[in-house]
């Protein structure tokens, strides 16, 4: 019976866990040269009582075992949560590797049309039978885009982390996911990270014969860097900081040119390139600003029409309007003295991020909302007036940045509390 069934689910999982939790204890005793009982004192368990009959420990216990191991709490909870080794390839039993290229093609299609559900199940049924490491890899990459696409960042950076890692990977497949780990990772506020992995890439390609697996690591590449140095210049005091603008502006200038050819290669049909290709030039404007202040008015005005632009949230259009609305922000700051035209230019750019954040559960650009509405919520506190309370969408946004980007965690307090601790409504 199916009630049989999940229970017996039940009860593996629970011994999984049981497992792993022992497992993790005991490398902490061997760790730390520890008994049992100085174990339990630094958990503050009874010697007995250290493992729950759940497998599934308190986070006080989690927080102690990390302690013992000098682990970070999310690598501990990582490894009690991970599924059992198997488990992907035995839920696609009836697939062979013949059926790779039909579920590769099948979960590119479906992320694009935004059944992104579906399109994870299809990568990871497509990976499950590849047979050769640079096809696993490839579906890892896939994988690792259908939840980028639905706000999955953590997931993301762990399909492309495995991928990254699989031995005897085609050279050229190697880049792609590294320099698409660069990105997720500057998307995680990682920029230092990002810059590193990103320069090694494009260090690397520079040597190689161009193909468009090439020219896409390339893209790749050179957008996470692009973007890491963009982010890094301060709004104040920016004039020293030319010569990095100037880098990033070649960059970002590369990605324009390299995914215009591969638009043109591919007649125009690979909707990633094109969502990169127009989000490029929304991106230049902010870099021309900086390399010419003067110049940086009428750059303004350019990010201004795109963001007022009329159109849907689909990828090439609603992403260019968010990376306008990045650059308006951003540019607003240097270069607008009068207060209240740079207040209403930050309430534009804000307003434009957050639906773009709302539709797509697009965190960065919801973390860049977030942090322009903290500054204005700052102003209205210091005038006296009150924060408001936390509403259904701005819970999600704060939800989805704190979990998603681990460089605003540090702000988090600051969050909850500009925004009231409670839902707007309830008691």
């Amino acid at each position: 019976m199916l009630t049989d069934e999940v229970g017996g689910l039940e009860e593996a999982r629970e011994a999984l866990a049981r497992e792993r939790l022992e497992e993790l204890q005991a490398l902490a005793r061997t760790y730390r040269n520890w008994s049992v009982k100085e174990l339990a004192h630094a958990l503050g368990r009874q010697p007995g009582r250290l493992v729950p009959d759940s497998g599934m420990p308190k986070i006080d216990l989690v927080v102690g075992l990390a302690k013992a191991l000098d682990w970070p709490v999310e690598a501990v909870v990582d490894h009690l949560m991970k599924p059992a080794a198997g488990t992907r390839r035995a839920a696609v039993q009836q697939d062979a590797p013949a059926d790779y290229a039909r579920l590769y093609n099948e979960s590119l299609a479906r992320r694009l049309e935004r059944d992104l559900t579906e399109a994870v199940r299809l990568a990871v049924r497509a990976g499950a039978i590849a047979d050769t490491p640079t096809r696993r890899a490839a579906a890892l990459v896939v994988e690792a885009q259908a939840h980028e696409a639905g706000g999955s960042y953590v997931e993301a950076v762990r399909c492309l982390r495995e991928a990254s890692r699989i031995q005897g990977i085609a050279l050229d497949w190697r880049l792609v996911c590294d320099a698409n780990l660069a990105n997720m990772l500057f998307m995680q506020g990682q920029g230092t990270h990002a810059l590193g992995i990103a320069a090694t890439v494009l260090d690397y390609v520079a040597t190689m014969k161009p193909t468009p697996v090439i020219e896409w690591a390339k893209a790749q590449a050179s957008w996470a860097r692009g973007h890491a140095i963009r982010a890094s210049i301060p709004t104040e005091h920016c004039a020293a900081w030319r010569p990095l603008a100037e880098n990033a502006r070649e960059d970002i200038r590369r990605v324009h040119d390299v995914t215009g050819e591969l638009l043109s290669a591919a007649g125009g049909s690979q909707i990633h390139y094109g969502s990169m290709h127009a989000s490029a030039g929304a991106v230049l404007l902010e870099l021309d600003a900086l390399c010419d202040p003067e110049r940086a008015s009428d750059c303004m005005k350019a990010q201004l029409e795109i963001v007022r632009e009329h159109g849907d949230l689909t990828p090439s259009i609603g992403e260019r309007k968010a990376w306008a609305a990045v650059g308006l922000a951003n540019s607003g700051k240097r270069f607008i003295e009068d207060e209240m035209q740079r207040r209403g230019v930050l309430e534009i750019a804000s307003a434009t991020l957050r639906a773009h954040a709302v539709a797509t559960s697009n965190w960065y650009f919801a973390h860049q909302h977030l942090e322009l509405d903290a500054e204005r919520r700052r102003q209205l506190a210091g005038n006296g007036v009150a924060s408001r309370a936390l509403d259904a969408i701005e819970a999600k946004l704060v939800a989805g940045v704190l979990g998603q980007i681990p460089a605003a965690r540090q702000d988090a307090g600051e969050f909850l509390a500009l925004y009231g601790a409670r839902e707007g409504g309830r008691p």
